[in-house]
């Protein structure tokens, strides 16, 4: 190996160190806590880090440019479950009529539970494509337009694929309440 390589090896070492654990847990709250997919993609990331090294120009911090790098990375991911699961239901369908009431408890649910193991186990019992946009609107603070933009789907379908995330949700949270309480 050339004098060249040795240091880009060197490099690439340092920031490995530097930035694995920190772009890890960005991944994987992002992910719906799924720590084989979160490994995945950060060892993905890692890898395009590597092969751009090159192309860094320095204009940016190597923490901005890691995290560029990852953001890009997991929007790709993004893309390719939206592409592959998402469902379409008619916001109008009287089926979905009888669940609005549950719209409100959600929010208090997940802003006041989300540390919980609870939660994350009834966020890894629910649908991926349910449980990556709770993770957009929730925890990437994404508006219903942004998420719309972003998969390419229309401010309606979003909604309604929300409305049908929290719903998922709301009935894993309420099924392990149960169970927790029947445990007692």
């Amino acid at each position: 190996m050339n004098m060249a390589e040795n240091r880009k090896e060197e490099k690439f070492i340092s920031l490995y160190q530097v930035f694995v654990d920190e772009i890890y847990r960005y991944i994987f709250l992002r992910t719906g806590l799924d720590a084989a997919l979160a490994e995945d993609l950060t060892q993905e990331i890692f890898l395009d880090v590597f092969k751009s090294m090159n192309e860094f120009k320095g204009l940016c911090s190597n923490r901005t440019w890691i995290f560029r790098i990852a953001r890009n990375k997991l929007f790709d991911f993004y893309r390719k479950q939206y592409r592959q699961k998402i469902e379409f239901v008619d916001i109008d369908n009287p089926l979905t009529d009888g669940l609005n009431y549950a719209e409100q408890d959600a929010e208090e649910l997940m802003e006041s539970a989300l540390e919980s193991q609870m939660v994350c186990d009834c966020l890894k019992r629910i649908p991926a494509h349910y449980r990556i946009t709770l993770m957009l609107k929730y925890v990437d603070g994404k508006s219903v337009k942004q998420i719309a933009e972003f998969t390419n789907k229309s401010s309606k379908a979003i909604e309604s694929l929300l409305q049908r995330s929290r719903n998922a949700f709301i009935r894993e949270y309420r099924l392990a309440q149960q169970k927790e309480g029947s445990d007692l």
